[in-house]
């Protein structure tokens, strides 16, 4: 079993566990709500860029259906009254364009607005120039444009043929989302990005940059949005997390309160599991099985010759820990789960595989087990202990039964009755506690009856005390074989042997203790040494210490 799993029996460990479950949840809460807020900003980041980006792409394509204009209607000689009058007519048009120069030999020769010029104005090498699949489009950017006539104003110039056309730079709107910067510009064939609007230098301090910048000693997202086809315009785009934090923070508060209510609950929920898988009725109704029953045996001595003549089957389980629990702990769950009969076969059927497999020399040996009273009328009781019914010449099955309630003597004894026909010999457990009564040992006609420990270690001039000699009496008197429980000291012991010497059997902490199969079967053999004739009444040759000292108790454990 791992450790973790053992950890978990512990209700303090359940505790830790579901606080660090809910720690881990509200973490991935944060991450979610951090991450849907991210993608909302990067959503609106996104559409802003577009918003910013359509202006630029409009006037491009409007340069587009200008240049084609200019190639296809202008059909008067170049520079002539007629040629500056059909450039007048076509810059009317209200796309936003209104100079137009003619250019021939790297010299502009007349414009819309100064008409033939009468020195043709020299233009240098443009600034970058844009591939084009059937020409090139050159570009001068913030250009003086005071010889076109526009005195004091720079602009750009966009050459594409024999045509130029000049327009000074726009006024272009600025973000509408106060926690954006922007910056928007044309980026030519070789990389290079021309500025033409918003905050400078920004799309170089973005460039190689991941669109969530966590990471960098300012964080922010960036989004970069570019169209090719207009001529490679692009907006670049950043929102850093301070701005947004500081504009969303309701929602951030709201966020948080959520992601705590829900870890609280995710904590509250985990326990709860935990505390159902883990605790002790689950842990044992799931592992409940022939692996984790296991059984140990107390010998039953004859008073008279100190032999081992029987032993009562006394079931132990296995938790997954490892741990020994003793009946007293899980026997409610059993019968509250309606699990008894199933519980004594997988008892009766642990304890024949190991005694039928051990070397028990001498005569038959009584087993013992406890049989849950609600399983007397049940048809299924007698068939449990077919195995050791099966060898009689080895074995001797008893079924030792608690009168836990009032019952009906008739109805008990045929039930009795077809246990003893099956075989198996019946005793009256724990006689002189619950409602145990001699109008019941009077009717009922079983083997025998085991005393309750609570009368056999009874202080002497007790009222208990005198009780045992009345139950021994009464019992004695009824016919049955007599077993006295809880023997735990030699003086008791031979009290009994002096007292009552009908007395049959006893069983007890002074004798044994219950042990495993093992160290049963070394106990019984080493009780009696081989070719030792016993006296009646002698105390067993082998004292407990003595057993204890050659290994026979070495799987001792508390009486249930």
């Amino acid at each position: 079993m791992s450790r973790a799993i053992i950890n978990l029996i512990s209700v303090k460990r359940q505790q830790l566990a579901a606080l660090a479950a809910g720690l881990v949840a509200f973490v991935l809460l944060c991450l979610g709500l951090a991450n849907l807020g991210l993608h909302i900003a990067d959503t609106a980041i996104d559409r802003e860029s577009r918003q910013l980006l359509q202006p630029l792409v409009d006037r491009s394509r409007n340069m587009v259906s200008v240049f084609a204009s200019l190639q296809t209607e202008m059909t008067a000689a170049p520079c002539s009254p007629q040629f500056v009058e059909e450039m007048r007519r076509i810059s009317l048009r209200p796309d936003g364009l209104h100079e137009f120069a003619y250019v021939r030999g790297g010299e502009v020769l007349c414009s819309v607005s100064a008409g033939r010029l009468t020195r043709p104005v020299r233009l240098e090498d443009p600034d970058t120039t844009l591939p084009g699949k059937d020409i090139a489009t050159d570009l001068w950017m913030d250009l003086d444009l005071g010889e076109f006539g526009f005195a004091g104003v720079s602009g750009t110039i966009v050459k594409r043929g024999s045509f130029a056309i000049a327009y000074p730079r726009p006024n272009d709107p600025a973000p509408s989302l106060p926690w954006l910067n922007a910056e928007w510009g044309l980026k030519d064939a070789t990389g290079r990005f021309w500025h033409r609007g918003g905050a400078e230098g920004l799309y170089e301090a973005t460039a190689g940059l991941p669109a969530w910048d966590l990471l960098s000693l300012v964080p922010a997202i960036h989004a970069s949005v570019c169209d090719e086809e207009a001529g490679n315009l692009c907006v670049v785009a950043a929102a850093p997390l301070a701005a947004l934090a500081a504009e969303g923070w309701p929602f951030l508060a709201i966020g948080l309160v959520l992601a705590t209510l829900a870890a609280l609950g995710i904590a509250g929920q985990t326990r709860d599991a935990l505390a159902r898988r883990w605790s002790f009725r689950s842990r044992f109704l799931r592992t409940l099985g022939p692996d984790t029953v296991f059984c140990l045996y107390q010998p039953i001595v004859s008073l008279a010759t100190g032999e081992v003549e029987a032993c009562e089957v006394l079931a132990r389980w296995r938790d997954v820990d490892g741990s020994i629990v003793a009946p007293g702990n899980f026997i409610p769950i059993v019968e509250k789960s309606g699990l008894t009969l199933e519980f004594t076969r997988m008892v009766v059927e642990r304890a024949y595989r190991e005694l039928s497999a051990s070397d028990l020399d001498g005569p038959p040996i009584y087993v013992t087990f406890n049989v849950f009273p609600c399983d007397l009328p049940k048809p299924g009781l007698a068939a449990i202990f077919a195995p050791f019914a099966g060898q009689p010449e080895r074995f001797v099955a008893v079924a030792e039964l608690v009168e836990s309630e009032e019952i009906d003597a008739a109805a008990m004894q045929a039930q009795i009755d077809d246990l003893r026909a099956a075989g198996i010999k019946v005793l009256i457990d724990d006689f002189g506690s619950g409602y145990s009564n001699i109008k019941n040992l009077a009717d009922i006609s079983v083997d025998g009856v085991k005393i309750d420990r609570g009368f056999a270690m009874a202080p002497d001039g007790t009222v208990a005390a005198k009780m045992l000699d009345l139950a021994i009496e009464m019992i004695e008197t009824a016919g049955r074989t007599i077993v006295v429980e809880g023997i735990e000291t030699e003086e008791r012991l031979q009290q009994l042997r002096r007292n009552h010497p009908s007395v049959g059997y006893v069983q007890g902490f002074h004798l044994s203790r219950p042990i495993d199969i093992a160290s049963f079967v070394r106990f019984r053999r080493q009780a009696v040494p081989a070719g030792h004739a016993r006296r009646r009444g002698e105390h067993p040759v082998v004292s407990l210490a003595e057993v204890r000292a050659r290994g026979a108790m070495t799987a001792a454990l508390p009486a249930s």
